[in-house]
């Protein structure tokens, strides 16, 4: 099927309507989607996936009045949008690198930053617009732009997708379970996920149920598993899958395209909604091999690498991603979650959210009455960076740089890993994607734990935990902060194994090998090893 290329998006634009200069305009990205998408078919109907809380809520009546549209200007009396003339902010000045199109980003970088003032009345998306009341959907320009780069990277198969701007993930997946799930319903997740996702679920009254992982990721036959063993007189049929496809959080493992297939099959199989939270899917590192670091590092920043340099460095980014949900959804069942925060910055608080148009009416309704949008200031400054500056390819080679530099930064940690780590009883993945690393500990080996016969379950899992706390407290002491791994587990009354979470996102480079030293002495005392 013919897509959409980021080289026909200019003639596209330009035989369009011009975009709204007005505050909170009633935009939708049915506007801004390409001509080929009216080729496809529609999503199915999936109104039944509703909760009973969601299924008449339509969000807040004022703000549907509150954007009347037509040829005619309308003088407003009615809506309590402060005028601009009273902000005390005249302009911002935003410091942008201009990576534009190729993929070269000197080691000096002021060389490649370039100041930009935007003034309260600008003849494009400016500060009064920005510093007012937006409707939930986000502004027209920036959803000009997401609307654009979801076709280009996803190109969901189906004609009535549709996208808003969230006020992050997290704050998406927490309405995710208000419009999907009732209280005492249960959502499954893998086995170890994001903790965040698991306190929310219990916030709303929903339980999480883990499904087994294996080195691709959630298990396709578990997943199936637990609907043939359901017992329907204790609880409703799990309605909801969410998965952490890429990157996983905390274990670092991708699904390959076959798991998801797979899955996808289970989801249409027993009609589940696969909520898709993607964060790490654009930090591409692809496999480590172990390499001179310091040569490594500066090929990624030397200023007189060619032009083909920058093409192959694109191709193989672009050769290293997996096709998402999404871009395999044909019944519209996949909610896809992404977000600002690991590609740009977290303080953001920006993602968005790609779904059937029936399903992100409710995510905007919802909206409407909490966060109400995405911050103006934030809006602005990733239009004026993703659009006005980069564009959409550049953009890609902001990506590109990116995933190198986390390369990088992964090779570093893993390296240190095989020199440091006591081998004898840790072992650990090699993530391709994302920012963590999942290192598993064979309790069994502790002096203290090697038999545990005649323990329950629970007794047994209150001595893993006792040994995961003491290891962490003794690393703490030594000067290294690491993650427990029983935060992430999705069945908490069967925690049978040891493990953490090691980021390579967030110390000083130079403190990644020194902060894996200490790890390991804090395991190797508490085994009684030498070190």
């Amino acid at each position: 099927m013919t897509r959409l290329q980021s080289t026909e998006i200019k003639a596209l634009r330009a035989a369009a309507p011009p975009l709204p200069l007005i505050p909170a305009p009633a935009v939708s990205s049915d506007e801004y989607k390409s001509p080929y998408n009216r080729t496809k078919p529609p999503a199915k109907h999936l109104n039944h996936h509703f909760s009973l809380e969601s299924r008449n809520f339509t969000g807040s009546a004022l703000k549907k009045g509150s954007s009347p549209s037509g040829p005619r200007k309308i003088i407003s009396l009615g809506t309590g949008r402060p005028t601009a003339d009273y902000y005390p902010w005249k302009s911002i000045t935003l410091n942008e690198p201009t990576l534009k199109a190729n993929l070269k980003l000197p080691k000096d970088q002021e060389q490649c930053h370039s100041a930009n003032t935007i003034t309260k009345h600008d003849l494009t998306y400016n500060l009064s617009i920005a510093m007012n009341y937006c409707l939930a959907n986000g502004s027209a320009h920036l959803l000009r732009f997401i609307t654009e780069h979801v076709e280009l990277v996803h190109n969901p198969p189906y004609a009535d997708w549709a996208t808003f701007l969230s006020c992050g993930a997290t704050a998406a997946t927490e309405v995710a379970f208000r419009i999907f799930c009732n209280r005492g319903d249960t959502v499954l997740a893998e086995q170890y996920t994001y903790p965040g996702t698991l306190e929310s679920a219990a916030l709303n009254g929903v339980h999480v149920q883990g499904i087994e992982m294996d080195e691709d990721g959630l298990r396709a036959d578990a997943l199936d598993e637990v609907f043939s063993s359901w017992d329907d007189a204790q609880s409703p049929r799990p309605r909801v899958l969410y998965t952490i496809p890429t990157g996983q959080n905390p274990t670092g493992v991708s699904q390959p395209l076959e798991r998801r297939r797979a899955i996808y099959d289970v989801a249409e199989k027993h009609d589940l909604i696969i909520i898709e939270d993607d964060p790490y899917y654009f930090l591409r590192m692809g496999p480590y091999h172990g390499h001179d670091q310091d040569a490594y590092r500066k090929s990624g920043t030397d200023t007189n690498h060619s032009a083909s340099e920058d093409d192959k460095a694109a191709q193989i980014y672009h050769s290293e991603s997996i096709p998402s949900y999404l871009t395999l959804d044909t019944s519209g069942r996949v909610v896809r979650l992404d977000s600002a925060s690991k590609i740009l910055a977290p303080g953001l608080r920006a993602g968005w959210v790609t779904a059937p148009r029936q399903i992100i009416d409710k995510f905007t309704a919802y909206q409407e009455v909490s966060t109400l949008a995405v911050s103006g200031p934030s809006q602005l400054m990733l239009w004026h960076l993703l659009d006005e500056n980069w564009g959409h390819d550049g953009f890609t080679a902001w990506l590109v740089h990116l995933s190198r530099e986390y390369r990088w930064r992964r090779d570093v940690l893993l390296d240190a890993c095989n020199k440091y780590l006591p081998r004898e009883v840790m072992q650990w993945n090699t993530p391709e994607f994302g920012m963590f690393l999942w290192v598993k500990v064979d309790w069994r080996q502790h002096p203290q734990l090697k038999s545990l016969s005649g323990l329950s379950m629970e007794e047994v899992g209150a001595q893993i935990v006792g040994l995961e706390e003491r290891i962490t407290a003794k690393a703490l002491e030594k000067g290294v902060l690491v993650t427990r791994g029983s935060l992430f587990a999705s069945n908490q009354e069967r925690i049978d194994h040891l493990h953490f979470r090691m980021t390579f996102a967030a110390a000083e480079e130079g403190e990644l090998k020194e902060g894996v030293r200490l790890f390991a002495e804090a395991v190797s005392e508490e085994f009684g090893l030498r070190i």
